[in-house]
């Protein structure tokens, strides 16, 4: 597996060759040892940034994710799907310049779709802190879910805390159905950063912004004093995000994850964490039994 991951991030970034990507040059194996050969980074990972608790200044915010998103319009143009943009895979430069990393789960365009590893449906890759609603069901991904995921990623440089947190089923729902607290309730910012946040974060992908560089685009107008919509464009006002995506919930594998999944609700208190059961698999196994838990709890 660790030579599938090394081989598909070779050809990955191979196909990116960019300033703001960290460049990987060749894998191969020594004995049992597989090993990759990539770019030296200078610097340190984001996520240790944001562990600290540093609060990033807001240009440098801008700065970092700009460069990431123009990353991401170049990766999207060839047909690269990251799908695991996260804190621990950006590379801070000791000249502050921003590095994405870790393409090892990222999907090549559509020629890899039918692959033995590849990412089936019903089948989650990723790190679920930062996977998109249709990440989240294991249903089919386009470029739209990395917006989701450096949406995310925007939002914890922000306010030091991410949008979405729980239980690992908890965690899901929020993900699919909720709205995060807007980060103008969390820190002190311009209500227009309340805007672009819950257009990143649309439960619906067609909502979120067309492209990274749009969404860089919304950053660079904020950074001069303007509004973040383009002329003529209506603004996503917080709390009137989609609820959920247009297409059907999907359950996040067969038989034994129907198991995984209640057993780990069955003895919540929470009726809305057994409903999500009944969400992902209203035909389940154990769909009569969450239906009477939710009655006892008075759902």
């Amino acid at each position: 597996m660790i030579a599938v991951r090394f081989d598909r991030e070779v050809k990955a970034v191979a196909k990116i060759n960019h300033p703001n990507v960290v460049q990987v040059y060749d894998f191969g194996n020594e004995g049992d040892l597989a090993y990759i050969v990539m770019e030296f980074v200078e610097g340190q990972e984001l996520k240790t940034i944001l562990d600290a608790g540093e609060r990033l200044e807001l240009r440098t915010t801008f700065t970092l994710m700009t460069q990431l998103l123009d990353a991401l319009d170049s990766a999207h143009a060839a047909g690269v799907v990251h799908r695991d943009i996260k804190p621990a895979n950006v590379m801070v430069t000791t000249d502050g310049r921003a590095k994405l990393a870790d393409f090892g789960v990222a999907r090549v365009s559509d020629t890899d779709a039918n692959a033995a590893e590849a990412t089936r449906l019903g089948t989650m890759v990723g790190t679920p802190a930062y996977m998109s609603p249709e990440q989240m069901q294991g249903q089919r991904l386009d470029f739209r879910s990395d917006l989701f995921s450096i949406g995310i990623l925007f939002y914890e440089m922000l306010t030091g805390q991410r949008p979405f947190s729980g239980t690992q089923w908890a965690l899901a729902k929020m993900i699919i159905e909720d709205d995060p607290a807007w980060p103008s309730t969390i820190v002190q910012v311009p209500p227009a950063f309340d805007r672009v946040v819950a257009k990143a974060l649309a439960k619906d992908p067609a909502k979120r912004y067309a492209s990274a560089r749009k969404f860089s685009e919304a950053l660079q107008r904020i950074l001069k004093g303007e509004q973040p919509e383009e002329p003529g464009e209506v603004a996503v006002q917080p709390g009137a995000v989609a609820a959920a995506s247009a297409a059907p919930a999907m359950p996040f594998a067969g038989g034994e994850a129907d198991a995984e999944f209640w057993n780990e609700v069955k003895d919540s208190d929470d009726a809305d964490e057994i409903e999500l059961y009944l969400e992902q698999f209203p035909g389940g196994q154990f769909a009569a039994q969450a239906r009477k838990r939710i009655e006892e709890l008075g759902g």
